[in-house]
């Protein structure tokens, strides 16, 4: 005698309950209502997966627009401004006796800056404080900073600094290696440096710009400085890629109990 599978397929007289109830008994089909449950919960452990893989997401890492509350000793505020996601406070060695606030410059402004662009840092005696360095820490654990580009805006009336140049460490300021350089035209203009990939990864990461060819020493502003931008992409580091995944086959071993205790009441 053919077994029922046999007489299914062959045109038996099994009718479709039967087949139904024998594919979920002997087949190894969950019942009807796991069947839809089954690909749902796959789907979103798929999602929670794509949220905490590795990604490269295009940020505008930190900015500089010189608004708000002066940093002391000096005249305009050197602490990371919004929209910028990363909170860092430039630094500098030039002397605040010879700086000031001065007019914004209408360049590189970024996208959604809440402030008015009301100030730039200005610098005099340029001559005696050659070559100027301008700090930017960019200390993390949780992310690490790839394939960054420093924008910023400057003007100058003839006599102040003729040439910039980036510097990165990545021993927290240790040492520092050179990167590319601009000339300063000595009117309103818009630097861009891109920083070299020896910087990428590094949780200890600074960046310089010095400022060289200063060509006064007198009390008027021979430079200005505005709208410092790093750009880049945020990765986040592995240990965060980490948790996430550790949640999601949490997530999932949690629903594989629950599925095991549906099925063994819908047999009872």
């Amino acid at each position: 005698m053919l077994p029922k599978a046999a007489q299914i397929v062959t045109g038996g007289i099994v009718p479709p309950r039967a087949l139904g109830e024998y594919m979920r008994r002997f087949k190894g089909f969950p019942p009807r209502g796991l069947r839809f449950r089954l690909p749902l919960i796959l789907t979103g452990a798929l999602l929670l997966l794509a949220c905490f893989a590795p990604r490269a997401n295009a940020d505008l890492i930190a900015y500089f627009n010189f608004e708000g509350t002066p940093t002391p000793p000096y005249p305009v505020d050197l602490t990371s401004s919004s929209p910028g996601v990363f909170n860092t406070t430039l630094t500098t060695t030039y002397p605040a006796g010879d700086t000031s606030s001065t007019s914004g410059i209408p360049l590189n402004v970024a996208p959604g800056d809440p402030d008015q662009n009301l100030t730039a840092f200005g610098l005099m005696r340029t001559e005696a404080n050659s070559p100027a360095d301008f700090d930017i820490p960019l200390f993390t654990a949780q992310g690490f900073f790839q394939n960054m580009t420093v924008t910023f805006a400057t003007d100058g009336r003839g006599n102040g600094f003729t040439g910039v140049q980036l510097f990165y460490s990545t021993n927290g300021g240790g040492t520092f290696t050179a990167g590319p350089s601009v000339a300063l035209t000595q009117r309103q203009q818009l630097v861009t440096l891109a920083v070299p990939v020896g910087a990428n990864n590094a949780p200890s990461l600074v960046l310089r710009l010095q400022f060289t060819g200063g060509q006064s020493n007198g009390n008027d502003l021979q430079t200005w400085i505005d709208n410092i931008q790093i750009n880049g992409t945020i990765v986040p580091e592995p240990a965060t890629v980490a948790g996430g995944l550790f949640g999601v086959l949490g997530l999932c071993w949690h629903q594989r109990r629950r599925l095991i205790r549906s099925v063994r009441f819908r047999r009872r």
